[in-house]
């Protein structure tokens, strides 16, 4: 069976030095789009980590999603659930998470990188578009950087403040009882100019393949997931 292999942290660093200092941003979260339920918890619990007991229910969105956090960022998973409402127009949206799910079959990439502003709300340089499901506080969106045809790539995205992680009121756990007792390293976005931004097919997906991520922060060994 063909593995694909994806290190946390080098999949960050090279996606975070393409993103310019006048936008400043950091990283905020990381999903990966699993089946019902994410029976593929079990593989963050051998590693050591700790699940929230909440399921996150995205109305409007139809999907639902567990996560284990660290003290400055958190790793989602994320799946299509039936039981959540699907806003009128939304159903294109609930195909994309499906198709994700589905990336042996369909090749597409089943990763998302959440980004915030650390700084002022500057513009970038070339097109987003956002999304605003029933689930988000009203007057807020997500702003999508990834193409919307864009299959292969991980879907990068930066949360409104409202919802970053940087803000204490959005950390789903006890900061004394985080999913690791360390900070995820902090990768600041600066290495180029953000017209420089490209977003190449960072991950190649094959049918009948796992997908190995390898979650490391400062202190601990290296682990591994095999979803």
């Amino acid at each position: 069976m063909r593995r694909t292999v994806i290190s946390f942290a080098a999949l960050l660093t090279a996606t975070l030095v393409r993103t310019a200092t006048a936008a400043e941003l950091e990283f905020d979260h990381v999903w990966i789009v699993v089946t019902r339920d994410a029976p593929e918890r079990a593989a963050l619990e051998r590693a050591g980590l700790k699940i929230s007991p909440d399921v996150n229910r995205h109305d409007g969105q139809g999907t639902a999603s567990i996560s284990a956090e660290f003290l400055n960022a958190y790793l989602e998973l994320i799946w299509p659930d039936p039981t959540v409402s699907v806003a009128p127009g939304a159903e294109r949206g609930v195909e994309k998470f499906k198709n994700r799910m589905n990336w042996r079959a369909s090749g597409w990439c089943p990763i998302g990188i959440g980004l915030h502003r650390s700084g002022p709300a500057t513009p970038l340089p070339f097109p987003t578009w956002t999304i605003a499901p029933d689930w988000m506080p009203k007057g807020t969106a997500i702003e999508i950087l990834t193409a919307r045809d864009d299959t292969r790539s991980p879907s990068f995205f930066i949360e409104p403040p409202v919802l970053a992680v940087k803000d204490e009121a959005n950390r789903k756990i006890d900061s004394a009882s985080p999913a690791s007792d360390h900070s995820m390293p902090r990768v600041p976005a600066h290495s180029m100019p953000v017209s420089a931004i490209r977003f190449p097919q960072l991950l190649e997906l094959a049918p009948n393949s796992e997908l190995v991520l390898f979650v490391t922060d400062l202190f601990h060994p290296l682990n591994h997931l095999t979803v």
